[in-house]
């Protein structure tokens, strides 16, 4: 290597590092300026991260214990709330680049950690605090992991980073057993690398991933198996099970999550794979793509699959297209899709104004945003009901309302109370904060319907005290009716 190929190769790791804090700096100044609030799943999310724990209703820890630690260091507000997600995806694209480093060097890596950061669903998902960051985060120090044990002399090192990968995903979402699975099949049918691997390196990546998940599924066990019983609900597997139009939309929908130009590469690649794979090195990063995506278009065409659940996918999918495309000197499709990707975040990002420079109006048919606006008016005015009835309890009978108003209600919607007369239990409200029943008791109820007489008949009283009406648009608007219950007569 001559003198300036060695310069340029000592600097490529900085150079990337430097663009990954440019993006990651970006949306910081984004989401603080955000008016946006929290969705009900935030809300419900953040809820939890005020009780550390194992496990909650319907996912791992690691997403609640992520808020905690933002809180912790910069507060309580939506924007605090929501940066673990562009702090993961940072980490994540740097393991990208390594991962891709290591096997075909620093151009590749560069454009591969790049083309992930800048991912149109990435972009979309670092606004908003959910499970996936954390997965995809821990899915990119995976294939970190497997990528360096396999021409490692000292291997055993890269299994326990593996390992740990492993089970630190798991506790963010369980999609990441897809990973073993990827990398079971990969080992299975590829008889060099299953020689190579042996058996020590792969039982020691299992067994820590076992220990660190295991107070997850100790936690399941004590609460009914609640996690794994939603996980399964998801699936939806009991109905019709062929829904070609389903599965369309899933597949075009991924041309928005990967981006159109590199979709459409893989998809070549996909149907090329026979010639495309024959590289050692593409043929790793194709076992740990195309199973996940071929699954999830299975699960769309049986069922339905969110366009999210891919998203694994397009961790080694990065590295995979860059890699194929600079084989066959097309790299300047990852650069132009880099561009592209960019281009679409910023409008994204502003698109308010990006409908006024159009001469759009902004009103309930084009505000793509207008469930996340009004919540603190609509919160503050169910915190005034409750000032006005001194040891009363805020209660209701949806999830969402009771996520979003104990967000924007506080403090005493912390102690809210869910209506839930069957004793099923159907989310995280149902598992932790069941109405019990005290005829003592006097509550706030708050819902979305206009008369509640099941309801009432179970009380001595049910006043009405109002409807809460929170104009977002013409036409569209938060709508809350709220009862005073007291008496509790049993159900």
């Amino acid at each position: 290597m001559n003198a300036p190929s060695a310069t340029a190769g000592r600097l490529a790791l900085p150079i990337f590092l430097f663009a990954a804090a440019a993006v990651t700096g970006w949306r910081f100044l984004v989401l603080s300026a955000s008016p946006l609030n929290l969705s009900f799943d935030e809300a419900q999310y953040w809820l939890w991260s005020l009780s550390p724990d194992w496990g909650y209703y319907s996912k791992p820890p690691f997403v609640a214990w992520s808020i905690a630690l933002a809180q912790g260091v910069c507060g309580e507000g939506e924007a605090c709330i929501r940066m673990p997600s562009s702090v993961a995806y940072a980490i994540g694209s740097v393991f990208v680049f390594l991962a891709a480093r290591h096997q075909w060097g620093n151009q590749v890596a560069f454009w591969s950690g790049l083309a992930f950061l800048t991912l149109p669903g990435v972009a979309y998902s670092s606004m908003l605090v959910t499970t996936d960051p954390p997965l995809l985060m821990f899915w990119a120090m995976a294939l970190y992991a497997v990528v360096r044990a396999q021409d490692s002399d000292r291997p055993i090192g890269w299994w326990a980073l593996l390992g740990v990968a492993m089970g630190l995903g798991l506790l963010s979402k369980y999609a990441m057993i897809l990973f073993a699975l990827s990398l079971a099949l990969y080992l299975g049918f590829t008889s060099q690398a299953r020689q190579q691997a042996g058996w020590r390196g792969p039982a020691l990546a299992g067994l820590l991933a076992l220990l660190l998940y295991l107070p997850n599924f100790f936690w399941n066990a004590a609460n009914g198996f609640a996690s794994y019983l939603h996980t399964k609900d998801n699936a939806n597997l009991a109905g019709p099970l062929f829904h070609p139009e389903k599965m369309a939309e899933f597949v075009g929908s991924q041309f928005a999550v990967f981006g159109p130009l590199l979709f459409a590469s893989l998809l070549v690649f996909l149907i090329l794979v026979k010639t495309s794979a024959k590289d050692a090195r593409l043929r790793l990063l194709a076992f740990l793509t195309l199973p996940i995506l071929l699954l999830m278009i299975v699960e769309s065409l049986l069922s339905r699959a969110n366009a999210n659940w891919a998203a694994p996918s397009y961790v080694a999918g990065s590295v995979l297209v860059t890699a194929w495309l600079a084989q066959k000197n097309r790299l300047g499709l990852v650069r132009l899709s880099v561009v592209l990707h960019m281009t679409l975040a910023t409008l994204v990002y502003n698109y308010e104004q990006a409908l006024s420079l159009l001469g759009l109006p902004l009103d309930a048919k084009t505000d793509i945003a207008k469930r996340l606006k009004g919540w603190p008016e609509a919160g503050a005015r169910v915190a005034e009901l409750l000032g006005q009835h001194p040891g009363a309890v805020l209660m209701s009978d949806d999830r969402k309302l009771m996520a979003s108003l104990s967000y924007y209600a506080r403090p005493r919607s912390l102690a809210a109370v869910k209506w839930n007369p069957t004793g099923r239990v159907r989310d995280t409200f149902d598992l932790n904060a069941s109405f019990k029943g005290n005829s003592e008791s006097q509550l706030v109820f708050v819902t979305e319907r206009e008369t509640i007489p099941e309801i009432a008949q179970s009380f001595d009283a049910a006043d009405a005290l109002g409807l809460i009406r929170q104009p977002i648009h013409p036409g569209y608007s938060i709508d809350m009716h709220v009862f005073l219950l007291t008496g509790y007569k049993g159900r």
